[in-house]
């Protein structure tokens, strides 16, 4: 009889026990970009970054009762592997939320599942204009789009650099063409002369044949729209060409490796991005210390974006006392009152942060240098 007694309080017992792990209040965050391939250090920045932010916010308990659970994803940047990548996570993770891609057209193809799936989805690193413009009210951005890119870079070339005559090397993929796009009418409003556009395949090696036009074509700039591997190959061989021209670029290429890989021909090329290392700013300073900690190395600006990403969705879970898809969509869409290490988000009816400040940089040396500040609102 006392043996039938113990085992019933013991079987009670363990049944408690699996009742209080199995009611725990979990946020599942499901992370897709490129931790292998051309971008590789795009991903596993923002992989870092990521868990940093999950094990600090749960050590914390900075989102009430919700612990934060991360489950990545390696995309290669490729659309189908990024699409098969999402579906995963969905239906194998059951993932509340994703943030990701990076690459605009890896995001794009995401858009469609977590949309058909009513999953809240976040980009840290995807500043293609379209993602935004397409009404869909699952996908908030918090990286700076291009379009607010593409004019606060051709006016400094106007205003600061002087130039009057410019040309546009950009990628042939989906983040490169609308970055195009964007150029030519930032170009045709501060009345600038385009005297030659050119375009590439990403994997390319040999752009002398673009860059010889250019050359031809009387170009006092070149504004770029692609990533770091190609930008810092395409300034080699500008240099070896003997092209005197201004370089230009965007956010995607911003990274260490650009200036690891460019060397001397990238010294001097002007780019836009969200953050830099070297900030007095309290939160970078703490965010860059923690990063550095942790990682033995400087953070890229897609790291601290994917950071205040996830800081993002610990406001919005906490507020909205809910992983259920519309609650804590809701609950993003009204972010407000948030200091973070890359501005104070805030997000507009596409689901665009505007919280943000916009810098643009130029290299010098081994590090990038402030040289001007935009407020994105």
């Amino acid at each position: 009889m006392v043996l039938v007694v113990l085992l019933v309080v013991t079987s009670l017992a363990g049944l408690t026990g699996c009742n209080n792990t199995a009611s725990q209040k979990v946020l599942k965050i499901g992370v897709i970009g490129p931790e292998s391939g051309g971008a590789a250090q795009l991903g596993q920045g923002q992989r870092k970054a990521i868990q940093l932010a999950v094990d600090e916010i749960n050590a914390q308990k900075l989102a009430g009762d919700w612990k934060l659970e991360a489950y990545f994803e390696d995309d290669e940047g490729n659309p189908t592997k990024s699409a098969s990548a999402t579906n995963k996570l969905i239906q194998q993770s059951q993932v509340n939320v994703i943030i990701g891609a990076i690459h605009s057209s890896a995001t794009l193809a995401d858009m469609v599942i977590t949309q058909r799936s009513g999953i809240p989805q976040l980009t840290a690193g995807s500043t293609g204009a379209s993602i935004t413009e397409q009404g869909n009210k699952w996908v908030f951005r918090t990286a700076v789009n291009d379009e607010f890119q593409a004019n606060a870079l051709l006016k400094y070339a106007k205003d600061v650099t002087r130039v009057t005559k410019i040309a546009t090397l950009t990628a042939a993929d989906d983040y490169g063409q609308s970055g195009e796009k964007l150029l030519l009418i930032a170009a045709q409003k501060e009345g600038l002369e385009l005297t030659n556009k050119a375009t590439y395949n990403n994997g390319d090696k040999d752009f002398k044949p673009q860059l010889l036009s250019i050359k031809d074509s009387g170009a006092q700039a070149i504004f770029m729209w692609g990533l770091y591997n190609d930008a810092a190959l395409i300034a080699k061989q500008a240099k070896q060409l003997g092209l005197k021209v201004q370089l230009f670029g965007a956010s995607g290429m911003a990274a260490q490796k650009l200036i690891e890989l460019g060397g001397d021909a990238v010294q001097g090329l002007v780019l836009t991005q969200t953050f830099l290392p070297s900030s007095p700013d309290q939160k970078v300073s703490e965010f860059v210390n923690k990063y550095k900690n942790q990682y033995q190395e400087d953070p890229i600006p897609h790291a601290a974006q994917a950071y205040d990403t996830v800081y993002i969705l610990a406001d919005a879970v906490k507020k909205a006392n809910s992983n259920k898809p519309d609650a804590l969509r809701d609950a993003i869409a009204k972010t407000t009152g948030l200091k973070l290490v890359t501005g104070n988000p805030q997000f507009d009816d596409k689901g665009n942060d505007i919280g943000k400040h916009l810098l643009i940089t130029a290299i010098k040396g081994n590090m990038y240098e402030l040289i001007q500040t935009v407020s994105t609102n």
